[in-house]
């Protein structure tokens, strides 16, 4: 994507200082990187056919990664790129890891795996859902927290939130189908402080209310609650509830395994913020130019970090200065046109503070937002 900014003289000699000055990049919400990575399991370190069988299986979850949607697969011309995935790859190497194996009689045994890492260029992977029409999920994504309450045969109840804990290869599995999906986990603390807001009973009852008022603490408006039952006889009872803005998702598994349900748990909360959030990386024939005013733009610091992050904005496609006055700037933003997602993303970034929601006024749109300084 293309990105031009044109500058009056003035700003050209704040550019020189920043130049000099070397000052950092500004700080975004949640970055998360690895998207155009993907680690698979092949059967053979030689084996030409099964390397393109890993390299179609790492590129897809690639595809899933990046634009949030698993019917990625579902356009003949993606299904054909997968057929043919070698002019996509960049790179790639194999590693062995070693997994440790339980047994039914508590004995355990190890076994060695052999892994195909593939890196792809990140440009035409996205160059492949653009002439698709498929929205790509920015790389800047809200965390989620969870919480995860377990019952066992015995009826003890405990909520989980560290690896310190003998439930631990459970939350290393949510992370891993997390990961998979290009989604940041947060996980409470559980001090005094939530433990009081929300007991290990409530949670077990996913009382919405109470983890609503617990989740507070944390700012996060996509929230994950897990409730798990393990029976002696190996039977799985376990529901989640997603929270994202005023909405309030259900998934329920009963005779599937607890792969199954962790899975599809994941896939629920990443299917839903993909929605939200992704966007047209090319969308001419519906573009819309935004006036976009930002106060408190004080110094070359400032200056730099707010182009740094337009920079990244997916769905703004170019922006120029129209006018700069004391502390106060307006860009032109060329966009997509999609307007509300571009609003939702701006939203996750701490530095800039809204003033007046968007306005339209015929063909004119404008937004308003104050610079917010560390």
């Amino acid at each position: 994507m293309v990105k031009s900014v044109k500058y009056t003289w003035q700003l050209l000699v704040i550019l020189l200082l920043l130049l000099v000055q070397g000052l950092p990049a500004p700080v975004l919400a949640i970055e998360v990187r690895g998207l155009y990575q993907a680690t698979v399991q092949v059967d053979s370190r030689e084996d030409e056919r099964e390397r393109r069988r890993g390299f179609s299986d790492a590129m897809l979850e690639v595809l899933v990664k990046v634009s949030g949607s698993t019917a990625v697969s579902s356009p003949a011309s993606i299904r054909r790129a997968l057929n043919s995935p070698e002019a996509y790859v960049e790179s790639w190497s194999t590693q062995t890891r070693t997994e440790v194996i339980e047994s039914e009689n508590g004995q355990s045994s190890t076994q060695e795996n052999i892994e195909l890492v593939v890196n792809f260029y990140e440009s035409e992977i996205q160059r492949l859902l653009d002439e698709n029409n498929i929205p790509l999920w920015p790389v800047n994504r809200p965390e989620t927290l969870v919480w995860i309450v377990i019952e066992d045969e015995l009826g003890e109840r405990r909520m989980l939130a560290s690896s310190a804990n003998p439930d631990s290869t459970l939350l290393e599995r949510l992370d891993n189908y997390a990961d998979q999906r290009g989604l940041p986990l947060l996980y409470p603390i559980l001090d005094l402080e939530d433990q009081l807001r929300l007991n290990v009973n409530r949670l077990w009852e996913l009382d919405e209310q109470a983890i609503l008022n617990a989740s507070r603490r944390y700012q996060a408006e996509s929230i994950l609650a897990i409730r798990i039952f393990r029976s002696l006889s190996g039977e799985l009872l376990a529901r989640s509830l997603y929270f994202f803005r005023d909405n309030v998702f259900s998934y329920e598994e009963f005779e599937s395994s607890e792969n199954e349900f962790l899975q599809g748990s994941i896939n629920l909360v990443s299917t839903e913020l993909s929605q939200y959030y992704a966007v047209l990386l090319s969308s001419t024939e519906n573009s819309v130019p935004v006036d976009f005013q930002v106060d408190g733009i004080d110094s070359p610091a400032d200056y730099s970090a707010l182009l740094s992050y337009l920079r990244t904005l997916e769905g703004v496609n170019a922006f120029q200065l129209k006018r700069a006055d004391q502390g106060t700037l307006i860009l032109r933003l060329e966009t997509g046109g999609q307007l509300r997602q571009l609003v939702e993303t701006i939203a996750l970034e701490p530095s800039l503070q809204i003033v007046s929601e968007l306005n339209r006024d015929g063909l004119d749109v404008s937004m308003h937002y104050r610079w917010l300084r560390d």
